[in-house]
């Protein structure tokens, strides 16, 4: 960890020197979200009994913690190199969230206003910038719904055409050697398999905005490929902005059973229950997996802020006989927020959520709070 900080310390001090020196297109970017929060999940049924608490300081309530470089150099006739370093941060330590330096982002690539743009290296996929509907934030984010709402790859290539009047697409691979979902632990909650294919088109002008996207983990180990597709869009009516999205998934959540794929909360409740569950994802893969999720959200300005409300349903065929039965159910989460602006860079925000069934599992809740100042430079 001693290196790693030196590496970062050198890196962030490089970064400052060239923009004291000159003009340059390297930029230093970042976001520092921390306060107080409050988390509680439980489950009382059939003999099982599971609580887990915890409250203090908390961060990445409204958006996530970070530090980054942008880059980009005009390569004339309209051409442009770029690049992007990422990394996410624990404000509360000050440590990195993993030990990769750049585990968030890391690519770089060639972009043109006529021929649009190729990017190369680690990199989310074509729903996490095409989504842009998210009403709340934390347990009541979006990508506690969807699939694939939000994920990083390794090794991607991704085509983007340039804007058409509104209209996008694109197209991303990751062919061997793609994993997914490694920014939350190195070690855990890792969607291996052996390709990645992602896809994406949406609209957008001043009031609307609408997406479709497609992703699919190839094979592997095995028998069937994951997938996820998803319809999502908003309206800005002025004095509120409506947001839905429906969308399904197969064969597993390629970022995990509702986002917690953390295996520790899936598998302890089950194992208290008896059931055969090893593993959240051999299990999915093999027994004919099914979602089907939805999204409403609603965003109002409000006394200088904004007020932010969402309900996310994912419904599973998992309390089909033949699979977990009596002992599993869809998952809701309801949530709302406030964010009320400072400045341009900082925001004071108040959050809540309350879920039910959360990762597809009876009778286990979830409550979340908490407030906080998020401060982007």
């Amino acid at each position: 960890m001693k290196k790693q900080a030196f590496v970062l310390a050198l890196i962030g001090g490089f970064g400052m020197v060239l923009s004291a020196q000159a003009e340059t297109s390297v930029t230093l970017y970042g976001v520092v979200d921390t306060g107080y929060g409050y988390s509680k999940h439980e489950i009382h049924k059939d003999g099982i009994n599971y609580t887990a608490k915890s409250s203090g300081l908390h961060d990445s309530y409204l958006s996530g913690s970070r530090f980054g470089f942008r880059g980009v150099e005009d390569l004339g006739d309209g051409l442009r190199a770029m690049f992007i370093l990422e990394s996410g941060i624990n404000p509360g330590n000050g440590t990195t969230v993993t030990d990769r330096v750049f585990h968030r982002e890391s690519h770089v690539g060639l972009a043109s206003d006529r021929w649009g743009s190729i990017t190369m290296g680690r990199q989310y996929n074509l729903a996490d910038p095409y989504f842009g509907v998210n009403a709340t934030a934390s347990m009541g984010d979006i990508d506690k719904t969807f699939g694939a709402a939000s994920v990083r790859v390794d090794n991607m290539f991704i085509y983007q055409t340039p804007n058409m009047s509104g209209f996008q697409a694109g197209v991303g691979y990751a062919a061997e050697g793609a994993v997914v979902r490694t920014d939350v632990d190195p070690d855990a909650n890792n969607l291996d398999r052996n390709s990645y294919l992602t896809l994406g088109v949406q609209y957008r002008d001043e009031a609307l905005h609408a997406a479709a996207t497609y992703d699919r983990v190839g094979n592997g180990e095995y028998a069937n490929a994951a997938t996820s597709w998803a319809l999502v869009g908003s309206y800005d009516f002025g004095v509120a902005k409506l947001a839905l999205g429906y969308g399904q998934d197969r064969y597993a959540k390629i970022n995990g059973v509702g986002a917690y794929s953390n295996e520790a909360l899936f598998s302890e409740v089950f194992t208290e229950a008896g059931s055969p569950v090893k593993g959240y994802e051999d299990y999915l893969a093999t027994h004919d997996f099914k979602a089907s999720n939805y999204y409403v959200g609603l965003s109002v300005p409000l006394a200088g802020g904004t007020v932010g409300m969402a309900w996310g349903r994912t419904a599973s065929n998992l309390d089909d006989g033949d699979k977990l039965g009596d002992y599993a159910g869809d998952q809701n989460i309801y949530s709302a927020r406030y964010v009320y602006p400072l400045s341009k860079r900082t925001s004071l925000y108040v959050y809540g959520a309350y879920g039910t069934n959360i990762a597809y599992i009876e009778g286990l809740k979830a409550q979340e709070a908490g407030l906080g100042i998020n401060h982007s430079f």
